[in-house]
């Protein structure tokens, strides 16, 4: 293996991850806060402090997906990342090619 055959290769994984992370990103971060929101609905005494990270994870994973999205169409992919990102402390995150409403 020589080193162009190691940039081509990390060249590809890096324009499949910019193609694929934007929707995987924010469906692995719904069903990432769905599965915490459901184990400390169901188990309350023994999920809630464990499921709390698990929950901002998710979170942040579906914020950041929707973030990617947004940078790269320059759109937002839903009404409520939008109504997210005009929060007071996040408005300073919305990328400069989001057209704002």
């Amino acid at each position: 293996m020589s080193l162009i055959w190691l940039v081509a290769l990390v060249a590809l994984v890096l324009l499949v991850v910019w193609w694929l992370f934007p929707m995987l990103a924010r469906i692995l971060g719904v069903l990432i806060a769905i599965d915490a929101l459901l184990g400390i609905v169901l188990f309350p005494d023994y999920a809630l402090p464990a499921r709390l990270p698990w929950l901002a994870a998710g979170v942040l994973l579906w914020l950041a997906g929707n973030w990617a999205w947004a940078a790269k169409h320059g759109v937002w992919g839903s009404r409520l990342a939008r109504s997210f990102f005009q929060l007071p402390g996040l408005r300073h995150l919305i990328p400069r090619s989001v057209l704002i409403n």
